[in-house]
């Protein structure tokens, strides 16, 4: 193991307390314990009394012990009648005394009492409410009833109230002639048509649907925006017939957002009826929708908030477009294409706009911090699946059974109820928390996420408290997130064509595989992951020296492995697949055990220029290992050495190398990309194209022919730039891709020279102005996604990121470059930085504004154009000079030009002209009889030159 170079100890030992105190409450098992499932008839007894509204029935269910007078003041309240419909599932059981184990999968006990966590759903009309209820049990004598246990004492945990039933009344209609609804730069008007509607409980209306003729307007405010509605419609404002829409609003807004609160009926035949009721329920669960469905078999949805609003519009020539104002979002407003959830215009409102400046971080608001992660997960491959007989087969996934503990601190005054990320696929046991016990969740439909809800009586800023998550299901494994090449002729990833030996399971951070905070933030973790004997596994974090351990079952072949990351991830990611074992010879050339990378010192002027990190340990090197599929195994030694080169080159501009550990891994694919999580990266090594499945990807802005190792340089930089030092919203993916892209042209140039990096500054030149109108380089993974055309985002996220950091280079000078780098590093190191960082770090070590250089090349999508010309002055004395003129037509840029100087009989010059403002001459002493000017012929300015 690499040594620290300092020893600043992160701050653990308040979580450190909170494992210790929760090691003896929620998760160990007992062998005297009972299941849960043999509560099921007294709980079946609770959910009967509560359908019947009599408190006696409950009252009958009492030991004798039991404080009755509490419990019929608990009963009367509880058990009330009037109910349609009721429900009762157990969510949770532990033994009573606060310092026994709790119980999950046992025989039943001789005695002793328990705490058994039940949740209850009952529905009046459209009003659902949903209870959580803990009751004390003791097992009941023998030969007493059938139930087996009785209750000694109750209390009501949590409750949700509000839920909504939403129906369309079918018994009226309205008349929808010149209805207008509004949103913030949108409007629908119906030219004719009916308005059916749906009422809460108290009768407001809270849902439309519109059935006729109407026109859909949408004209958005920023600049951006309006660029991408161009793209999709040739205008800048989208207007298109509509024949129909779902309108969601709060219903105390329903004023304000349709053009009349009284609607005039007007009859309607069962024929539109049906058709509006077909469309409702095609809609209606698409959005605030609660998932009940294991208590009720109706739907459920929440009531949206005062400034929540939302429209689905069925558009002939869009299809179904949704609209959407979000109060809770940063950018609030949304217009998206609904079939392949195309981003159309995503942006903050007016009022979002007057809050906050476009560089807000995705944590600005946020409730309560992850601090650290205790995972312990199986994956269970499921094998391969086709869809229909002469079909490519696909991996189906992993079975995952998962407990996921979260350390959690409260940072907001008014933490009621906390959303964890989790698939849907995942089925929920339990939430239990060390403080608070069993805690009522909810799951919203399609948005792979649990809305926890915690006890009345907001906890205070500063507290701090450990979740556990118990799920499992069958989860599909991810693409890697650069498989890109050639998507646009095919999709690729996890499929089995012509025999991959070696199929690799990948879950990270878009696979939601683990419950953890609703954006990505740096966290410690420690994870035990289980695999069969027959798979190994690789995941974020250092791995244990003695791992894998082997279970000594005969029926249960099961390898566990532990990753610790004690320098903290932006995510946790693992893959699963079969790896060749490695060769331990030290003494081979051809070992892959693992090996030691030191990194050279910065020199002292390069340190002064790099300030300490705020917390954690820095590292003088890293520990590399190179794993591989069989097919891959001959390819080991290569990689070794090239990571190693590159590892290298990067710690010594840097100075730091992020994680202690490194794996790279080299797997099975169609086609060249890869993934880089913290501590590892997938790289794919292709395939032999079999014939008939020719799959081209040289024509793209990442191929560089040139220059092979590209791929490995690439996803090894994003140690550095992604994971060590985040973006704090999508708009500055740039950071990532922009600084890992030219971190490997430097490389480029560093291993091969001038000349392979000069071919991969012109390529990026090329791309680059081949698709700059398609938007600024701070519309993120959202360029390219109307035309579905993914070499756009690549060509101006990736390579334009890139282009711009070279001309910031050379506006620079290599010394205020590299050191204002070292700065933003070591700034943001575990921590989510944003173009404003950047800037911020570059001002500092260059004494300049660079503002209005980022606001041309990363805010806009203008290209400069530049008319150029030169003429030659001759002084009294007889001397020469070259007078090279500059002139940007348009708005205006700055940015560095190569200038070559061409003699008939003397060597070329070469110079790099500063242009900036709308005129800019420079003056050079010629060498002899000039015969032509070059001017950006090494392509290194993004420029259109006349």
């Amino acid at each position: 193991m690499i040594p620290c170079r300092t020893s600043q100890v992160p701050a653990m030992a308040c979580l450190v307390s909170l494992w210790l105190a929760a090691a003896t409450t929620a998760m160990a098992q007992s062998a005297t314990a009972p299941s849960i499932d043999q509560f099921d008839p007294l709980v079946s007894s609770i959910e009967t009394a509560v359908s019947a509204g009599d408190p006696s029935m409950f009252l009958a269910m009492l030991a004798d012990d039991a404080d009755h007078d509490a419990a019929r003041a608990f009963a009367e309240e509880a058990f009330e009648p009037g109910v349609d419909a009721a429900a009762a599932r157990p969510s949770f059981l532990q033994a009573a005394d606060e310092d026994a184990e709790p119980e999950t999968n046992a025989d039943i006990s001789d005695g002793g009492r328990y705490e058994l966590t039940i949740e209850v759903f009952t529905e009046r009309g459209r009003a659902g409410s949903l209870r959580t209820w803990r009751f004390e049990v003791t097992p009941e004598p023998a030969g007493d009833t059938p139930l087996g246990w009785r209750i000694t004492d109750q209390e009501e945990v949590d409750s949700i109230e509000g839920l909504i039933h939403l129906a369309l009344r079918p018994d009226v209609a309205y008349d929808a002639t010149n209805l207008v609804v509004a949103g913030e730069d949108m409007t629908l008007r119906m030219t004719n048509g009916f308005a059916f509607v749906a009422e809460t409980e108290q009768g407001s209306v809270t849902a439309m649907l519109l059935l006729g003729d109407g026109v859909l307007t949408f004209s958005p405010e920023p600049e951006a925006e309006r660029g991408q509605v161009r793209i999709l419609t040739g205008r800048e404002t989208l207007e298109t017939e509509l024949s129909a829409a779902y309108v969601r609003v709060n219903p105390q807004t329903f004023g304000d957002r349709v053009s009349t609160v009284t609607l005039p009926p007007r009859e309607a035949s069962r024929r539109d009826f049906e058709r509006a009721h077909e469309l409702f329920e095609q809609f209606a669960p698409l959005s605030f929708a609660v998932d009940l469905s294991d208590l009720s078999d109706r739907a459920w949805s929440i009531t949206p908030g005062s400034g929540d609003f939302l429209a689905e519009i069925l558009t002939a020539r869009y299809g179904a477009l949704t609209y959407a104002q979000s109060s809770g979002r940063p950018e609030d407003i949304t217009l998206f294409e609904r079939e392949t959830q195309t981003v159309i215009s995503l942006y903050p409102s007016a009022r979002k706009r007057a809050e906050h400046d476009r560089y807000y971080s995705e944590d600005d608001g946020r409730a309560y911090d992850v601090r650290d992660y205790r995972i312990t997960a199986s994956f269970e491959p499921q094998g391969i699946r086709r869809e229909s007989m002469g079909s490519r087969p696909t991996l189906v996934g992993c079975f995952i059974e998962g407990s996921t503990r979260l350390a959690v601190r409260v940072i907001s005054p008014s933490l009621t109820a906390l959303t964890l990320r989790l698939a849907d696929e995942l089925d929920v046991h339990s939430i239990y928390s060390d403080q608070f016990g069993p805690l009522l969740f909810l799951r919203m439909r399609g948005r792979n996420n649990i809305v926890v809800s915690l006890p009345p009586g907001a906890p205070p800023v500063g507290t701090e408290f450990i979740l556990e998550v118990r799920y499992s299901g069958v989860l599909e494994a991810e693409e890697s997130e650069e498989n890109w090449l050639g998507r646009q002729q095919v999709i690729f990833d996890n499929l089995l064509p012509f025999g991959i030996e070696e199929p690799r399971y990948i879950y990270s951070n878009s696979s939601n595989w683990y419950p953890q905070a609703p954006v990505s933030d740096y966290a410690t973790a420690t994870m035990d992951l289980s695999v069969p004997a027959d798979y190994d596994i690789v995941a974020s974090g250092a791995p244990e020296e003695d791992a894998p351990t082997s279970t000594d079952d005969p029926g249960n072949d099961w390898r566990s492995y532990r990753f610790v990351t004690l320098q903290p991830a932006r995510y946790l990611a693992a893959v699963i697949s079969r790896f060749a074992p490695v060769d331990a010879d030290d003494d081979d050339e051809g070992a892959t055990a693992p090996r030691d990378v030191p990194v050279e010192p910065l020199a002292a002027g390069a340190q002064a220029a790099a300030p300490d990190n705020r917390g954690g340990v820095t590292y003088d090197g890293v520990r590399l290992a190179v794993v591989a599929n069989e097919r891959n195994l001959n390819r080991v030694a290569d990689y070794y050495a090239e990571a190693e080169a590159i590892l290298r080159y990067y710690g010594s501009i840097i100075g730091d190398t992020p994680y202690p550990t490194f794996t790279l891994l080299l797997t099975d694919a169609l086609l060249p990309g890869g993934h880089s999580p913290a501590y590892f990266a997938v790289l794919n090594q292709p395939l032999p194209r079999a014939a008939g499945n020719i799959l081209s990807w040289r024509t793209d802005p990442v191929a560089f022919s040139g220059y092979p190792s590209f791929f490995v340089a690439h996803e090894l930089a994003h140690q550095w730039w992604g994971q060590a030092v985040g973006w704090k919203n999508y708009h500055e993916h740039w950071l990532s891709e922009g600084l890992a892209q030219y971190f490997a042209a430097l490389y480029a140039d560093h291993q091969n020279g001038d000349d392979t990096f000069e071919d991969v500054i012109a390529q990026m030149q090329n791309w680059s102005l081949r698709h700059s109108d398609q938007g600024p380089v701070y519309l993120g993974n959202r360029l390219g996604r109307i035309e579905n055309e993914p070499r756009i985002f690549r060509a101006l996220v990736y390579n334009k990121g890139a282009l711009v950091l070279h001309m910031l280079r050379r506006t620079l000078g290599d010394d205020a470059f590299f050191d204002g780098l070292r700065r933003f590093y070591f700034e943001m190191r575990f921590r989510k930085a944003g173009t404003d960082d950047l800037i911020r770090a570059f001002e500092t070590v260059s004494g300049r504004s660079l503002g209005d250089f980022f606001e041309r090349w990363i805010h806009d999508d203008d290209i400069p154009e530049l008319a150029f010309s030169y003429r030659i002055e001759t002084d009294a004395a007889g001397e020469s000079e070259a007078v090279l003129r500059f002139e940007q037509q348009g708005e205006s840029f700055e940015f560095p030009v190569t200038v070559t100087l061409q003699y008939r009989r003397a060597p070329d010059e070469t110079v790099v002209a500063q242009v900036a403002g709308e005129v800019t001459e420079l003056r050079l002493p010629l060498r002899g009889d000039l015969r032509d000017v070059e001017v950006n012929d090494d392509r290194a300015a993004l420029v259109v030159i006349e």
